[in-house]
């Protein structure tokens, strides 16, 4: 695990990153808070954008990261640091803007969080045809920690599985992402019914999924706001499967929380 130093140097290496064009306005900086922030829902707060009487500023906790990416390889910790340092960037532009867009996005979020009332013991991944969902299943089962390390995941595809793309596999290997050692399958009312919820990768299939099966249609899902879809080229998997795996690490940040809260 990064030490609050450690993850201090990684977060200015990340800000040199970007355009110095995004700070503007920024006049009191990114601040790196030792301490963990719990919001009143008792949810941990990784960071918050601030426009006050003091400027605009944003705070990143770095207590709140280690409780939720504490046992995670220090990559991903890097890499939630950067997602949440861009995240709260963003709600730097828009309001610079006058765009309330990722506001209102967090507002629903914070509506929808606890998986509709399920209790989650159990998730099944589902894309078109597989691959990503074999992926999100590999990204899930590497990860999971503390009270989710005893939910199960799977994946189905809505049609038969096909062989999986070379590049897709490469990408994947590239990333230490290790497909299950399986034929993909396709999705059937009995493996559904099987698993509290069903994480799809678009809206579409998410749409289609319930319309097939009309009385399981409360524990379908989609696994992020935007859809997640093969890239066009391949020489796009990498960004693809790095944003997959960044929605299924949220799942379990979200699985936590909500054990967190039953305790």
């Amino acid at each position: 695990m990064l030490s609050y130093e450690q993850a201090g140097l990684v977060l200015d290496e990340l800000a040199d990153e970007l355009p110095e064009g995004i700070f503007e306005n920024l006049n009191g900086g990114v601040n790196f808070v030792e301490k963990a922030v719990v919001a009143e829902d008792g949810r941990y707060t990784l960071g918050t954008y601030f426009r006050n009487g003091m400027g605009r500023y944003i705070e990143l906790y770095y207590g709140s990261f280690v409780e939720l990416y504490g046992e995670m390889d220090d990559e991903l910790f890097k890499r939630r640091l950067k997602n949440t340092l861009h995240h709260e960037l963003t709600h730097h532009i828009e309001s610079m803007a006058g765009d309330r867009s990722l506001e209102h996005w967090d507002d629903r979020q914070s509506e929808l969080c606890g998986f509709n009332g399920i209790n989650v013991g159990s998730i099944l991944f589902v894309c078109d045809d597989n691959a990503l969902s074999m992926a999100a299943e590999a990204v899930f089962n590497a990860n999971k920690q503390g009270h989710s390390a005893v939910v199960t995941a799977y994946s189905a595809g809505l049609s038969a599985g096909n062989v999986l793309a070379p590049k897709f596999v490469k990408a994947c290997e590239n990333l230490n992402i290790g497909l299950p050692n399986r034929i993909p399958v396709e999705i059937t009312r009995e493996l559904l019914s099987s698993y509290d919820i069903a994480l799809c990768m678009t809206l579409a299939q998410t749409d289609e999924l319930s319309r097939r099966y009309q009385d399981l249609d409360e524990r379908v899902m989609c696994l992020a706001e935007d859809d997640i879809k093969p890239p066009a080229l391949a020489l796009g998997w990498k960004k693809t499967l790095e944003r997959l795996s960044d929605e299924v690490l949220a799942v379990i940040d979200e699985l936590e929380q909500e054990a967190a809260d039953a305790f």
